[in-house]
């Protein structure tokens, strides 16, 4: 169970983490979801194991079993004005943004803890339909083999909010995303 924030309480985000509420309008999220129904998504293998979640790449894929940046089907014009939303936050040209990574977390669907392998500066993910706890913790945070659990900090990524890891928080934290409790999508 976790501890009731207080007041006074702080929470201390790393270095380069951006939270940005209500990124997209409601229109644009339910034009991304519309499409959604369409994809053909897939459950990505860890090792031999199928993860609940499904998943679908564009531009640029990551090959977990060769470790290595595959190219993928170019991005679709319905995530377009995302990439050029994107950028504008950025401030970088749009085709400086070359990859969509569209994850479906259904009910009690999760991901653990893992630092995101492709060779980008910036990591943007942006939250559609269902809320998710989205957890922090600096990579090699250990005491006597086991994790500090006061490294860990968290927040909730409401539906149409982004979030920006970058610089430390990009380099030098982990990041997970706990069982959700509603269908949700993510674009990475």
């Amino acid at each position: 169970m976790k501890k009731q924030s207080s007041l006074f309480d702080t929470v201390t985000f790393p270095k380069g983490f951006v939270y940005r509420p209500n990124f997209l309008t409601t229109e644009e999220e339910e034009a991304l979801l519309s499409y959604f129904d369409d994809l053909p998504f897939e459950h990505p293998y860890i090792e031999s194991y199928a993860a609940k979640r499904r998943i679908l790449n564009f531009g640029w894929g990551y090959d977990s079993q060769k470790q290595k940046l595959i190219k993928g089907p170019p991005l679709p014009p319905l995530l377009r004005p995302l990439q050029h939303k994107v950028a504008k936050w950025l401030h970088i040209p749009k085709s400086h943004v070359v990859e969509a990574l569209i994850t479906e977390y259904t009910k009690g669907s999760a991901i653990g803890w893992h630092r995101d392998n492709e060779p980008f500066e910036h990591v943007v993910g942006v939250s559609l339909l269902g809320k998710a706890e989205l957890r922090l913790r600096p990579i090699g945070s250990r005491v006597k083999g086991r994790r500090k659990a006061k490294d860990i900090t968290s927040i909730i990524l409401e539906p149409r909010s982004a979030y920006m890891l970058k610089d430390d928080a990009r380099l030098m934290y982990q990041h997970s995303i706990p069982k959700v409790d509603t269908l949700r999508y993510s674009i990475t």
